[in-house]
């Protein structure tokens, strides 16, 4: 052979040293559909397949396709296309395919190659719209989940090693995400272990009090499947060559839990491969909703411990959270025990959410619009929150009464008035309209206490804002920010330890650590007197344009003249009408020593 046709999580096509062909992408996509046909394909049929929308110009477009291959392909001893009259068809003798590998051989190693063609995904960006192409695309994904479905009953009746075990649950974990229903693929994952009794994972240590009302327990009996169970990614805590450099056991230890849950009804469980993905992705918004995820299992490993919480992913929010210890010398012990734990959480607190879950289930385009909008606040900068604005607008337009794009844009209102620093009240008053707005829609959303607290905070309320974030947490007390903007607002009332303490246990639920609790934590730590803590945070920012007077005020308390002048510089560049005096009026700060504290900063800093 002297090209491969790799179909298989991309598309492309190299050489025999391994070079990528810089050849049409179209023309891969032909080669792939001649390699799937057992005869030779009329020219007048492919043209129609892939230029339905231009057929007077099909022929043309194909003939164009053919020379251009050629062309990238000069090398070859033949065409890779052989035309015969009116009809096409592939030369094998010099193009393989990886499809190829899930059709020869022994059973297993046919299902372990046709589970990582499912996982993969055939031609994994040519599946969306109504293009004949794409229609044929998923065609073959359908085909090939078939083959591993059978694969997986010629396996199960003649392999009993652990190896065959392992890809048995492989290939069952991707079926039931692709059919969660399927009773019968079900029923080849292991007996579920014995569920764990509190007493035998004594080590363990909740962040949070759920367990109290939830319990740490297996799951109860089996419940009938819902028509659209919700579905779940449980994200794993590295990648698998770190975990296997590191000797971890932490990936092991969501595989584990993985399979159980498959064996729950009331859940659909993304594939690993797929979770994998979305962990590593830019674009995690766009991955969700593509996988339709309502519920991410988020873990990291430090050092020693497993972090796990479970996140409804509509509103960001926190349902439950733990560390587990991963203590080397019995952790394979625990696995099952740490596994059942977990599995308990979440399947109770997925049957307890699933009237919210329903919600956005039935009404996908305004989540996923509202998911977007809440992707663009992780950046601190105008521009963003103006598009943040417009996807929760968006939302709107899907559904007129969404209570959280209500929040959302009240959200981004607030944070215009800040990041503008131009005491504008027409937009706090307007963020606090929509998030009574939105309380009314829903008084049990804690988005939009929160959000009443925050406008409340600017307009100078700062006892009722107080009040709202203390019911915001009543009703979410997991939600990170919640607890963020709660500290924000404890800043402001004079309580800087208690809003530092509120603060870094939100960076704990949220290691990820967003700019605005970063610029919180700074804050706190400022009016604690604790100015080289607050640089340390402002420095960790991502982009920390916005807390520019906030360091400047720092170095200058510090008395680091040059640096101070230099973020007071950045300041005034993009904000050249900025007035000290009239920013200390509009900022709400409870207690005098406060708005002196910063102007005295500010000062040093040369404002």
């Amino acid at each position: 052979m002297t090209y491969t046709l790799t179909t298989l999580g991309t598309c492309q096509l190299t050489d025999r040293q391994g070079k990528v062909v810089r050849a049409p992408l179209i023309s891969l996509h032909l080669l792939a559909y001649l390699h799937e046909s057992a005869q030779p394909l009329s020219r007048r049929d492919i043209a129609r397949l892939f230029w339905p929308a231009h057929p007077e110009a099909a022929n043309t477009n194909l003939r164009s396709t053919l020379l251009r291959l050629a062309k990238a392909t000069p090398e070859s001893p033949a065409p890779l296309i052989l035309a015969e009259g009116a009809t096409l068809r592939l030369n094998r003798e010099l193009v393989a395919c990886d499809l190829d590998a899930g059709r020869v051989g022994e059973p297993l190693a046919r299902l372990k190659a046709t589970a990582d063609a499912v996982a993969r995904q055939f031609l994994p960006a040519e599946a969306q719209g109504t293009m004949p192409f794409a229609a044929w695309v998923r065609r073959m994904r359908d085909q090939l989940t078939a083959d591993l479905r059978e694969l997986l009953f010629a396996v199960a009746r003649s392999e009993r090693s652990a190896e065959a075990r392992s890809d048995l649950h492989r290939a069952v974990v991707l079926l039931l995400e692709h059919d969660p229903h399927d009773e019968e693929v079900r029923r080849h994952l292991a007996p579920a272990s014995v569920p764990a009794e509190p007493a035998l994972i004594p080590a363990m240590h909740s962040l949070t009090t759920v367990q109290t009302s939830t319990g740490i327990v297996a799951a109860g009996m089996p419940q009938q499947p819902a028509i659209t169970p919700p579905r779940v990614a449980l994200l794993p805590p590295e990648t698998h060559g770190a975990a296997m450099k590191a000797g971890s056991v932490a990936n092991a230890l969501i595989e584990d839990l993985t399979i159980d849950l498959c064996a729950s009804r009331s859940v659909s469980v993304v594939a690993p491969y797929t979770s994998e993905q979305i962990r590593a992705s830019k674009d995690k918004a766009g991955l969700l909703e593509r996988h339709k995820v309502i519920y991410a299992l988020d873990t990291k490993r430090r050092d020693d411990m497993l972090f796990v919480q479970l996140i409804f992913m509509p509103t960001d929010e926190v349902l439950w959270a733990s560390r587990f210890p991963l203590d080397p010398q019995s952790v394979n012990a625990q696995r099952s025990h740490m596994a059942e734990a977990i599995k308990g959480a979440v399947s109770q607190l997925v049957q307890s959410h699933a009237q919210h879950a329903e919600h956005f289930t039935a009404r996908p385009e305004a989540y996923f619009a509202y998911l977007r909008g809440i992707q663009c606040l992780t950046d601190l900068t105008l521009p963003s929150v103006r598009k943040a604005r417009r996807h929760f607008r968006e939302a709107l337009d899907q559904e007129r009464n969404f209570g959280m794009a209500l929040a959302g844009i009240s959200r981004t209102l607030s944070m215009e008035w800040i990041l503008t620093a131009r005491g504008d009240a027409e937009l706090l008053r307007q963020a606090e309209v929509l998030a009574l707005r939105a309380m009314a829609e829903n008084e049990q959303l804690a988005d939009a206490y929160k959000e009443l607290g925050v406008s409340r905070l600017y307009l100078g309320k700062i006892d009722e804002s107080v009040d709202a974030l203390r019911s915001a947490e009543t009703l979410s007390p997991h939600y990170a920010d919640v607890l963020y903007s709660h500290s924000d607002s404890l800043v402001h009332a004079g309580n800087p330890q208690a809003a530092l303490d509120k603060i870094l246990y939100a960076m704990d639920l949220n290691p990820a650590l967003p700019d605005a609790y970063l610029w919180t934590a700074a804050g706190a730590s400022f009016f604690l007197h604790s100015y080289e803590d607050a640089i340390g945070y402002i420095q960790r920012m991502r982009d920390s344009s916005a807390a520019d007077r906030l360091a400047a005020a720092c170095w200058g308390m510090l008395g680091d003249v040059a640096r101070a002048r230099r973020c007071r510089n950045r300041v005034l560049k993009d904000n050249p009408g900025f007035d000290l005096e009239r920013w200390l009026q509009v900022i709400p700060n409870k207690n005098k020593w406060q708005a002196e504290l910063y102007r005295d900063g500010l000062m040093r800093a040369g404002f």
